[in-house]
Parts: C-alpha cells; sequence; structure tokens
C-alpha cells in the first residue's frame, strides 16, 4: 500500500447520538481499482453489565477514475467486513437511532474502520435497516426509503402472532404501487425482492391494535 495517498488509513471516533465523523479516507495515485477489503469497527452489544441500544450505519463512498458509488451499510454488533473494487474509498460514521425504550445516560459509541488490500475472504451479511421510533396506530403507516443496492427487504413489526401488515413498493413513474403484499398474523416476517425500479416501500398496519415502538426494515443489499 506504499503507492497510495494516506489522508486517513482508519480509526476508532467516540459518537453520541446523531453524531457522525470521518473514519477511512484512501486514495491511490494511478487511480487503478484494487479490490480492497474493509473493516467496520462496531460497537459492543454491551458496556459493562449494560445493553447498548446504539444503531450505527457508514456512508460509504468508493471508485475509480471519475465514477464513484455510495452506499450505506449497518454497522451491526461487533461489526463487519466487506471488499469493493476501488482506487478511493471515504467512509463516514454515523450514529443513527438508539433503539432502547430511553437514552441512556452515557450513550457514547466507540466504532470505527479500516482496510487493506486483498479480498479477506468475507462472510458478512451486508444490510441497511431503517428504524420506526414510534408505535404505529392501527391503520397507520409508514414509508421506507429503498437505499442504494438493496435487493430485498425484510420488516419486523411487532409479535407475530397477532400483528398484521400489508407492504406497498413505489416507483418514482407511476403515482400507485408497483405490487402490494400481505403478511397475515401468524406468519414470520417474510423477506421480499426488491424489483430494480422500487424506491419506496410503504408499510401499513392492518390489524385491529397498535404496534409498539421498534418496527424496522431491513434491506439487504447487493454488495
Amino acid at each position: 500500500m506504499s503507492e497510495r495517498y494516506e489522508r486517513n488509513m482508519g480509526r476508532l471516533v467516540e459518537l453520541k447520538p446523531g453524531g457522525s465523523q470521518d473514519v477511512l479516507d484512501l486514495q491511490w495515485r494511478d487511480e487503478v481499482a484494487r479490490v480492497i477489503c474493509v473493516t467496520l469497527v462496531g460497537s459492543a452489544a454491551k458496556k459493562g453489565l449494560v445493553f447498548n441500544p446504539a444503531a450505527c450505519v457508514a456512508f460509504v463512498q468508493w471508485g475509480a477514475g471519475e465514477a464513484e458509488a455510495e452506499a450505506e451499510i449497518d454497522y451491526g454488533v461487533g461489526g463487519v467486513v466487506f471488499t469493493l473494487p476501488a482506487s478511493s474509498i471515504r467512509i463516514k460514521a454515523a450514529y443513527d437511532t438508539n433503539t432502547g425504550a430511553t437514552v441512556s445516560t452515557n450513550p457514547t459509541v466507540l466504532i470505527g474502520a479500516f482496510a487493506c488490500v486483498g479480498s479477506g475472504d468475507r462472510h458478512s451479511r451486508l444490510t441497511r435497516t431503517r428504524y420506526v421510533d414510534a408505535a404505529i396506530a392501527a391503520a397507520g403507516t409508514m414509508l421506507f426509503e429503498v437505499p442504494a443496492f438493496a435487493k430485498a427487504v425484510r420488516v419486523m413489526a411487532g409479535d407475530s402472532a397477532s400483528r398484521a401488515y400489508s407492504l406497498d413498493f413505489f416507483g418514482d413513474v407511476t403515482p400507485g404501487p408497483i405490487y402490494t403484499v400481505h403478511v397475515p398474523a401468524g406468519v414470520d416476517a417474510p423477506l421480499f425482492d426488491l424489483a430494480p425500479d422500487v424506491v419506496s416501500v410503504r408499510f401499513t398496519n392492518t390489524g385491529g391494535s397498535a404496534i409498539p415502538k421498534g418496527t424496522r426494515a431491513i434491506f439487504e443489499l447487493g454488495i
């Protein structure tokens, strides 16, 4: 890696809810794409004896020459490892939300990233999760934006034994949904493939009671 511009090889940063910082910034002189193995260093599941409710995300930009791509990737518990073809890569870490009932009196997390050349034989499943920080009333709706590189989505909401919901999949041209699926009570949350032209997903609570705080749409990424 001696032929790189070393602006930021990687580091750990301490973040509070809503905070963000750059954790990686690399560029090679010849602009020829290499296979880069990236490790996102996530926060632990616990801080001492207290569970850590932090949900953090990496905003990743990578490319070669004039072409550049962007993606949002969950840090998850402990972190993830993935590979990208690139001659430059930049990552900003952000404290996306706090999934606990209340924000801890000491909600800071320590997260970061580093990179090396090579595939790393990675096996991580990459996701981007959208969270709902309030209950969803009966007949209530929530719109989830589809992140870049998403290929499928699973919505986790309430107790599967009693909740029911529908998902409307929208494109950016037609005013109505492209297609709709219904998930009845008693059925585990299915994974739905996303058509290439889907840009948003609308969740509707079709059950008879409110769904508590904690609904989330987990988008699987094709990276």
